[in-house]
């Protein structure tokens, strides 16, 4: 990347900001770089999570008792 150049100002003034934006392009690289080593790591951990644990099978359906449900609703019919 060319830092020259990239105002109007003089070249003198200009010279003095090229460490700024060389210090700008190495933490933006730092910074992505880091984001995708963290970003691989929570894939893998979900990927692993998703995989080794299995979901729970408890079925809250087994204890409902259909007789009552009817016959609640029968005896509301009948007042």
């Amino acid at each position: 990347m060319s830092y020259t150049d990239f105002s109007s100002w003089p070249r003198e003034q200009e010279q003095t900001f090229v460490v700024y934006e060389q210090r700008i392009a190495e933490s933006q690289k730092k910074a992505w770089t880091l984001a995708g080593i963290i970003g691989a790591i929570v894939f893998v951990f979900m990927v692993g999570v998703y995989a080794g644990v299995a979901p729970d099978k408890h079925d809250i359906s087994k204890d409902m008792n259909m007789s009552n449900l009817s016959k609640s609703s029968d005896s509301a019919e009948k007042k």
